[in-house]
């Protein structure tokens, strides 16, 4: 679209310019003709405002260069604005930075095993949750929770315990709705998990940490 307007601009600017030098030409041939035919005052006369228009297509000229020049810098900046807009929205889908918004936390206090915690994970994001984060580590699409050797939870390297506090940033009301509707997961949880203890709560403001590992590539490198 940027372009496109760019195009028509520069195409509109054009026009104008060559438009201005043939009137120009046209006046200055109209002026000779006259002269050719004046004598005295009339010809200093004719000549006056033959200089006369002449500065005042100068002026245009100068006017119309400008014109093209603002629109060219207009065009960059809403180029580079979406630029930017595109990287801030890449650096949030890949955890690079801290995000906050309105969703829900959810704690399960208890032994829940690493099954139990992915399946959760999976809930709010089909929920629609936009950043996620468990027990203060932000959870991107490499992130890996698995169990240690010796049968403890670790995320992405990190070992954790419960209670699990999972913060998922979202609409408030489609999350709850999502997780505590009758025959869903958590509810699945509560009745059959002994001495697991499930809570939701909304919230109008919660903050999701960046990801601490984002951007560490030893072997990736971009296809140019």
């Amino acid at each position: 679209m940027n372009t496109r307007a760019s195009q028509i601009s520069t195409t509109l600017v054009t026009f104008l310019l060559g438009f201005l030098v043939m009137a120009q030409f046209t006046t200055q041939q109209r002026m000779d003709l006259k002269r050719a035919a004046a004598s005295g005052a009339d010809g200093a006369l004719l000549i006056s405002d033959l200089v006369e228009g002449n500065v005042r297509l100068r002026q245009e000229v100068a006017e119309l260069g400008a014109q093209m020049t603002s629109y060219g810098s207009a065009t960059n900046q809403a180029r580079l604005q979406a630029m930017m807009d595109e990287l801030e929205r890449l650096k949030m889908l890949n955890g690079a930075v801290e995000v906050a918004g309105p969703g829900v936390q959810v704690t399960l206090d208890g032994p829940a095993t690493v099954l139990d915690l992915h399946d959760l994970l999976n809930e709010l994001r089909n929920a629609g949750a936009e950043a996620l984060a468990l027990n203060g580590q932000r959870i991107v699409a490499s992130s890996v929770i698995a169990p240690t050797a010796d049968g403890r939870t670790a995320v992405d390297g990190v070992v954790t315990h419960y209670p699990y506090l999972f913060v998922a940033i979202g609409d408030p009301a489609t999350l709850e709705t999502a997780l505590l509707r009758p025959g869903g997961l958590l509810a699945v949880f509560s009745n059959s998990r002994e001495g697991l203890r499930v809570n939701v709560q909304k919230r109008d403001h919660v903050i999701v940490p960046a990801h601490a590992l984002v951007g560490m590539f030893q072997y990736a490198v971009p296809v140019k």
